[in-house]
């Protein structure tokens, strides 16, 4: 993976995890009393498949720990070189990699030089059917000379031969894929040796073939000399004139376009001169489109009709076109696709060239920076995302128009959804490019390292960090860890569509891919944790476990800054239990809010060498009661038994280094689907081992009532009447009650009069709502009769409950 350098952030606030620049050049870092320790990383590679779409590639990471045993300062495995990132499967293009190491993001900028990438991008020729990257596309003379007109030196230039023909002395710059041209500039030598060409033409072409079989193209002149040329600097201002009569939100509805679509660009002398020279040809172009690459950074096009043709939207060839024809709504006809960019980027300017039509081409474009919706989408074809309307067009007024043009305030958008609009009944037209553009940093980047093998089951103690976020970025990492894995197996047919394993078998093998293995993390596997907040902090997923995988989203609010990340670093111990411990809790299933006695049974796999634990600690609901303690089946007396926070703390009264412990205590559920979580460790030492279900729900506590549905809110009591005359004596309104839910908000509670106006919003106090009487601007209420309301939303649905309160003085 190639990397350029990260530009400038700016002013920059340093956040700083614990780094130690002395080892900087290690991914694993050694104590002195642990020098036998020897870790080896292996990476593993599966191939990326299908046209470019990323499918679970798998880059393993192996730590293999062979002598001795972890110190107190345990072990360092740290990320800060390209090496280690490498690794990492990372968007192509969207981040940026200094030589030492430091990751920022890339930019979108407008107003480029078109001819500076032109090599940076690859199209499909006929003479040969495969891709070839833009550049001097051909020349009549002075080929040796030929790459220094897009060198971007101005010390340099292109000189035909004074041996060959005037009709040789002509050359053609390849942008590598269509732009959206402003202008060009020639700039020719200053120096005595050579002088500037005194009569030239310059002409351009969009990319389409004069023939669809050979790569013959027509040029369209741009620019002459009128008179003899003596001027270093030679420019040449491009448009489009387009007269239509479209109509929407954020359209240049006027009859120039400021830009004309060009690819090539060909010079062409008209004077036999000795010793003329070119040294430069730029092409100002609108901007980078960033959906150009999207396929490559794991994004795609889908549709719903002319599936094959869908990667002709953003390929920036106008040869390739995308087709919609028939009769009926959009939904039913397929006359739709959703883009995805693969990353989020700040867009500012969409356009859209159609080149064919029939009966109108009117659409609706509307776009999502990739927030998860809460409800259905409108039309449940596009993906589950709030997306933001763009424009609505309205072409279906002759002249209609062939180029949508639409600049509007800069948005984040990883998504974009098309439709034809359903004002037009008859839909039949080609898009032959859809394209985006914006100015700054990438809104927002995730990375996501290879799976980190331990070499077996270790307990990783801490994330560390180290990263500048000037105001207006973010760096975002989380983790999860598990000990299994398996393979998933896809099947595609010759030209990269996924289907089944039955339709696999029934095709030729001339019509099929090989079959992609990808592996997956089993069903041990704990899911993402939530970000580190802080640049040093106690590790969120379970352990131990033998791996661990990392994800970093690197992004801003702000366009122009960036955050740079220096390192991440992992610090493990061998585990306590290096077979680990299992749990289970009886019993399975409980009645909601009953007391209930529950039996939770740890089990370790004890290995030669294990320090054992002293000291359980289980999340629990609720505080619980009765606690008893058994090991290998004997009670014990425990030495202390304590809640600290949400969690029973247990102390033992000596180390378990080969046996099962039981404990047993009092709780109430009162939420479906509730999880004991459980971790051991030592007492007076900070190394926690987290233990894991012995199977799938093992620690889990199902309430069949709440999800087989009945009230949310239950158990609701309030005073029926209360006086808050300050006499210390019945001045508030009690209100409890009981929520029965599996995932939800706190409950929303409030106090209306009896035309029900909201006179006040009571919120939870710690112990419960209570309520004074007064207001929220404070003011004691007249009495009488008040609305309490009680509303909850939840997952599986929403209640709201009512009670009424007395008020009195």
């Amino acid at each position: 993976m190639g990397w350029p350098d990260p530009g400038s952030s700016g002013a920059a606030r340093n956040v700083s995890g614990a780094r130690d620049r002395g080892n900087r050049s290690g991914h694993i870092r050694e104590d002195a009393d642990h020098r036998h320790r020897l870790l080896k990383m292996v990476r593993h590679t599966i191939e990326e498949h299908m046209m470019g779409r990323q499918t679970g590639i798998i880059l393993s990471r192996v730590v293999v720990a062979l002598l001795g045993v972890a110190t107190a300062h345990g072990d360092v495995l740290q990320f800060d070189s390209r090496a280690d990132w490498n690794t990492w499967s990372i968007p192509q293009g969207a981040l940026q990699m200094s030589a030492d190491g430091n990751i920022s993001l890339s930019r979108s900028d407008k107003n480029i030089n078109a001819v500076a990438k032109a090599r940076d991008f690859n199209h499909i020729v006929k003479s040969s059917r495969e891709p070839i990257p833009g550049g001097i596309r051909v020349v009549g003379s002075g080929l040796a000379s030929a790459d220094n007109l897009i060198d971007g030196r101005q010390d340099t230039w292109w000189e035909p031969s004074q041996d060959d023909l005037l009709d040789f002395w002509w050359i053609e710059v390849d942008l590598g894929r269509m732009v959206l041209a402003q202008k060009i500039k020639l700039t020719f030598p200053d120096t005595l040796d050579v002088e500037p060409f005194r009569s030239f033409s310059v002409y351009v072409n969009d990319g389409v073939r004069a023939t669809a079989a050979r790569d013959v193209f027509r040029f369209t002149r741009v620019g002459r000399t009128k008179e003899p040329n003596r001027e270093r600097i030679v420019e040449y201002t491009l448009e489009t004139v387009e007269r239509a009569d479209a109509t929407g939100e954020y359209l240049a509805t006027g009859d120039t376009l400021d830009f004309a679509m060009v690819q090539y660009v060909r010079f062409v002398a008209e004077e036999f001169q000795p010793g003329a020279a070119l040294a430069e040809i730029e092409v100002t172009a609108v901007g980078d489109n960033v959906v150009l690459g999207s396929v490559e950074r794991g994004g795609g096009v889908r549709g719903g009709t002319n599936l094959g043709n869908l990667l002709a939207l953003v390929d920036g060839d106008r040869n390739t076109i995308w087709t919609i024809s028939s009769t009926g709504e959009w939904e039913a006809q397929g006359h739709w696709f959703e883009f995805d960019a693969g990353v989020v980027y700040w867009v500012d300017r969409a356009f859209v060239n159609i080149s064919q039509h029939r009966g109108g081409f009117s659409f609706k474009l509307v776009t999502s920076e990739g927030e998860r919706s809460t409800g259905l989408t409108a039309d449940r074809i596009r993906s589950g995302f709030d997306f933001l309307d763009l424009t609505l067009i309205d072409n279906a007024v002759s002249p209609v128009r062939f180029n949508f043009d639409m600049q509007f305030p800069p948005r984040k958008v990883r998504y974009a959804f098309w439709h034809a609009s359903a004002s037009v009944p008859r839909q039949i037209g080609t898009i032959t490019q859809f394209m985006l553009f914006g100015e700054g940093y990438v809104a927002e980047v995730e990375m996501v390292s290879d799976f980190i093998d331990l070499g077996g089951a270790a307990s990783i103690r801490r994330l560390t960090w180290d990263a500048d976020l000037p105001p207006g970025t973010f760096v975002e990492i989380r983790s999860q860890t598990g000990d299994t894995f398996f393979i998933e197996q896809k099947f595609f047919s010759k030209n990269g569509i996924e289907i089944s394993e039955a339709q696999w078998n029934k095709l030729p093998k001339s019509q099929k891919q090989e079959v992609l293995e990808i592996q997956r993390p089993g069903s041990d596997w704990s899911g993402w944790s939530q970000v580190y907040d802080f640049p040093e902090e106690v590790f969120l997923s379970p352990s131990p476990r033998r791996y661990v995988q990392l994800s970093v989203k690197l992004g801003n609010d702000d366009p122009e800054v960036t955050p740079l990340l220096r390192n991440i670093a992992l610090h493990f111990d061998d585990a306590l239990i290096s077979g680990g411990v299992t749990s289970r809790i009886f019993p399975r299933q409980a009645g909601f809010d009953s007391l209930q006695a529950f039996t939770y049974v740890l089990k370790p796999t004890f290995r030669f060498g294990d320090q054992g634990f002293d000291r359980v600690q289980i999340q629990v609901p609720s505080p619980v009661g009765e606690v008893a303690v058994r090991v290998s089946g004997a009670e014990v007396a425990p030495l202390s038994v304590t809640m600290v926070g949400d969690s029973l703390q247990v102390d033992l009264p000596e180390r378990i280094q080969r046996d099962s412990v039981e404990v047993e205590f009092l709780a109430r559920i009162q939420a479906n689907a509730t999880l004991f979580n459980a971790w051991v460790s030592v007492v007076g030492e900070e190394l926690q081992q987290g233990v894991r279900p012995e199977e799938q729900h093992a620690s889990t506590v199902f309430v069949p009532s709440v999800a087989t549905g009945g009230s949310l809110i239950r158990g609701v009591e309030v005073s029926p009447l209360f006086t808050p005359n300050g006499d210390g004596i019945n001045d508030e309104a009690s209100i409890r009650f009981v929520l029965a839910k599996v995932e939800a908000r706190e409950a929303d509670v409030s106090i209306h009069d009896l035309s029900g106006r909201q006179v006040r919003r009571v919120a939870d106090g710690g112990s419960g709502h209570d309520w004074d009487g007064r207001d929220d601007g404070g003011q004691l209420l007249p009495p009488g009769a008040y609305i309490c309301r009680i509303a909850l939303s939840a997952d599986v649905g929403e209640q709201t409950a009512h009670r009424v309160i007395n008020l009195a003085y």
